[in-house]
C-alpha cells in the first residue's frame, strides 16, 4: 500500500457507515420551509432551511430531495446548499463533518459524494477538492477535479491513525 493510499484510510478507517453504528436506528426528523411529496414518482422534496436530524446526524442544506424505491426504502438523498453541511460522530465521538455546493448519499451503493468546493474533516484531519468520493462500506475515498489547476487539499495532524 503506499503512503498516500495508508494516510487516506487513516482519514476515513474509524467511518465506517459513516457514523456512530446506532444512527441509522433512530427516527428521523425534517423540518424545512416547504415540503413537497410526489407519490407516484418516490420523492419527497423540502426546501427552505432545511434540517434533518437522524441519532448524531446533522443536516443543514437548502434543498434536500430524497428518493425511495417502490419499497419505500431510501435510494438516493440530495442536498444543495451555499454550502450544504453535514456532521456525524463516529464511535468513538469523534466528529465527522462534510459541506460541498451539493452532497449526494446513494444508499445502494453506500457512497457519499460531496460536489463542488468540497470538504470533509475527521479527527482533526481534512480533505479539500472539488468532488470528494466516500464509499462507507469500505472507507474508500477518491477525490480530485477535472480542472487541473484545483488540486486535492489534504491536512493530516501527527499521530493520526
Amino acid at each position: 500500500m503506499t503512503i498516500r493510499a495508508s494516510l487516506l484510510l487513516c482519514l476515513l478507517l474509524p467511518a465506517s457507515a459513516l457514523g456512530l453504528s446506532g444512527d441509522r436506528d433512530q427516527p428521523i426528523e425534517v423540518e424545512a420551509d416547504r415540503l413537497e411529496v410526489r407519490d407516484d414518482e418516490n420523492l419527497s422534496i423540502y426546501e427552505g432551511n432545511v434540517s434533518l436530524v437522524q441519532g448524531s446526524l446533522r443536516i443543514r442544506s437548502d434543498r434536500l430531495v430524497i428518493h425511495f424505491n417502490e419499497r419505500r426504502e431510501l435510494t438516493l438523498m440530495e442536498m444543495t446548499g451555499s454550502p450544504a453541511r453535514l456532521r456525524q460522530l463516529d464511535d468513538q465521538q469523534r466528529e465527522m463533518l462534510g459541506q460541498a455546493q451539493r452532497i449526494n448519499y446513494t444508499e445502494s451503493e453506500s457512497l457519499l459524494e460531496l460536489i463542488g468546493e468540497a470538504r470533509f474533516d475527521h479527527a482533526g484531519d481534512t480533505i479539500e477538492s472539488e468532488r470528494i468520493r466516500i464509499n462507507t462500506d469500505n472507507n474508500s475515498i477518491q477525490a480530485g477535479s477535472s480542472d487541473p489547476d484545483k488540486r486535492v487539499k489534504m491536512l493530516i495532524q501527527p499521530g493520526s491513525n
